[in-house]
């Protein structure tokens, strides 16, 4: 018997997390269930002297398998028949929480309901008849208000009185499961005329005579004019929190304060206390400072002259087995000097202020009224709404931002919209460093990227939606009332976020440095940019020294754009305003990284993200060309 194994269940956004943590506290298991890339979350709960595993599945409208996320709450449904299931539901929502419940009822699954949100019921003027709602269905309902930890310890409880609902016509013997396929249609009449029975038996609504200021906030935020009003305070908010504060103050704290300082020369020394041999410049070296600017206001050496300085110094020694360990770890191209201080001096406050902020208008209800707000638009791309979460998510962390395409429906948005992400959203660290390029051109020409950049993604997106075949799914979309975002629920989304950060990404930012190590290392990366020294300069109109730029931003798009700064804002800047210009429209459109292109072919397919890669080049370059010989024909 599996009987002490729970599986929550409900519709997205109902609060099924937050249950899940105060179930189980704080020792959980977040991994992919087998074959497939969702992800579901197992904890433990001891209860009574019992021990119970807790598995939060994915959130689901239904109990049918159109959407991978359905499907493997469908199968985690499978996988455990003796289950208790925790139906979790949003108290103002109960006639969309009760097809879940009758489908459970289909499938004799023994269930204990809970009413969630219970204070947001009530500030809308609704009320539920507890009690009845019990009597009527036959198992035990539990009203909760899960972020306040009300009615955590009922849930566990009722666990002991949990049952079939009793209402709605069972399956047949014989007919297909519910779990192993769309079974669920020749139900559905049913289950709505019950649901509706059940409604006018246990709901009733009072209209409020006023309405709140978080309701007229999320009215507002709909609005065609109000709505892009409040737009401009969430875009102007984001730019001082995320580039100004994120990118400016904490990442100067770390990068300079930290990296610089103490943790790079301390490694430098301590690797050459490990590994010593004579050379000549070994001072020079233990006190270089390795730093890497986002705009010029730091007033910081720029970290390709550093590269530079640690070239010379490094490869003038002679080689061998030592010099190999110790340029792998601390050499121009080191797993400390370069990989991880990029990664946590520069990137990690980036995306860490980044993620705070969208945990609080994620928490606050604002996304899901942005993606309604854009739906029309996003049509002509063949996505809907929906589509805006990862691309915002994108300004972020595009690796992240991948793996979020998979809450939309087809495989079709998810292949536009990662194809998007890749071309034309820059992540919050390269965003920086085009924010500081722009002080070099007019304001014109920034106007003028920030257009062109928009006018790439919606043609790209317009024609990828017309080669691909297949209709865009519809789109529904819960609008949860505006509230107040929880401090609490926000730490513990960004912890999580991090958390993921920590595992996938930064793994991610070392191997691509060892591929770097190890090109430098063959020689080959100085023949491979004088190799593209003609497309640069020929074509792009660049100096043939930016080439190392493209070459470097092929592992990471923001390497790249600090080589292509430094030659912008320099003692003898390399390029002219008409450059900078064209080099900012290439490197945007360049692709973002290496972690990237493998979270594209972990979510698509190898040959996929193979093939979006190569697309992603051919533009970035084509659109440069074609922005520097129309800049020179027109003259400006």
């Amino acid at each position: 018997m599996n009987e002490r194994t729970l599986i929550l269940v409900g519709n997205p956004n109902v609060g099924k997390s937050v249950l899940f943590s105060k179930l189980t506290g704080k020792f959980v298991v977040i991994s992919n269930y087998p074959g497939t890339t969702v992800e579901i979350t197992r904890g433990e709960m001891q209860l009574d002297g019992e021990k119970f595993t807790v598995i939060d599945s994915p959130g689901v409208n239904e109990l049918a398998p159109r959407t991978e996320d359905a499907r493997v709450t469908c199968d985690v449904l499978r996988d455990h028949p003796d289950a208790t299931v925790i139906q979790v539901a949003d108290a103002k929502n109960l006639r969309r929480a009760l097809l879940v419940t009758h489908q459970l009822a289909q499938q004799q699954r023994r269930v204990v309901l809970v009413l969630n949100m219970m204070d947001e019921l009530d500030s809308c003027g609704g009320h539920i008849d507890v009690r009845r709602l019990s009597e009527l269905l036959g198992v035990p309902v539990v009203p909760t208000i899960a972020t306040a930890n009300t009615g955590i310890h009922l849930v566990q409880r009722s666990l002991k009185d949990a049952a079939v609902p009793r209402w709605g016509r069972a399956r047949p013997p014989g007919a297909p499961n519910v779990a192993d396929g769309p079974a669920v249609r020749p139900y559905q009449d049913d289950g709505l005329t019950a649901i509706n029975e059940v409604l006018s038996q246990t709901y009733s609504h009072v209209r409020p005579r006023h309405a709140s200021f978080a309701q007229q906030l999320g009215w507002w935020a709909t609005h065609p004019v109000k709505g892009l009003a409040l737009l401009a305070v969430a875009l102007s908010v984001t730019f001082w929190f995320v580039g100004l504060f994120g990118a400016g103050t904490c990442v100067d704290l770390l990068e300079t304060g930290v990296f610089g300082r103490y943790i790079s020369p301390w490694a430098i020394r301590a690797v050459d206390a490990v590994l010593p041999f004579p050379h000549e410049h070994e001072t020079e070296v233990s006190d270089l400072k390795l730093e890497i600017p986002l705009t010029p206001a730091h007033g910081i050496e720029l970290w390709s002259n550093e590269r530079e300085v640690l070239s010379t110094n490094y490869k003038s020694e002679a080689t061998g087995w030592r010099r190999l360990v110790h340029d792998f770890f601390v050499g121009p191209y080191g797993v400390i000097t370069m990989a991880l201080s990029y990664g946590f001096a520069i990137v990690l406050p980036i995306v860490t202020t980044f993620f705070l902020l969208f945990g609080v208008l994620e928490d606050s209800g604002y996304l899901p009224r942005l993606a309604v707000m854009v739906n029309r638009i996003f049509r002509a791309m063949g996505l809907n709404g929906k589509a805006v979460l990862p691309m915002v998510l994108g300004l972020g962390c595009d690796t992240m931002a991948t793996m979020t395409t998979r809450i939309l429906e087809t495989r079709k948005e998810r292949l536009i919209t990662t194809l998007l992400l890749a071309l034309a959203v820059p992540c919050s660290a390269q965003l920086g460093v085009l924010l500081a390029m722009m002080t070099r051109v007019s304001a014109a020409a920034a106007v003028f990227w920030f257009v062109l950049m928009v006018g790439v993604l919606f043609v790209i997106g317009w024609l990828a939606s017309r080669i691909y075949g297949g209709a865009t799914s519809d789109f529904i979309l819960e609008l949860p009332p505006m509230r107040r975002p929880l401090l609490g629920n926000v730490l513990v989304k960004t912890l999580a976020r991090l958390e993921w950060y920590l595992k996938e990404v930064i793994p991610l930012f070392v191997l691509g440095t060892v591929a770097l190590f190890l090109l430098d290392r063959a020689h080959l990366l100085d023949k491979i940019a004088r190799l593209g020294e003609p497309l640069v300069r020929g074509w792009l109109g660049l100096p043939a020294q930016t080439a190392e730029a493209f070459l470097v931003g092929f592992l990471r798009r923001d390497f790249g754009a600090v080589y292509l700064l430094d030659a912008a804002t320099g003692a003898n800047p390399l390029l002219n305003a008409h450059q900078v210009l064209v080099a900012m429209v290439t490197i945007t459109l360049f692709m973002p990284c290496v972690a990237t292109l493998f979270m594209i072919s972990r979510e698509l397919g190898r040959k996929t993200a193979a093939w979006i890669a190569v697309f992603v080049f051919g533009v970035a370059f084509l659109v440069g060309g074609i922005v520097n010989h129309t800049v020179v024909w027109l003259g400006f």
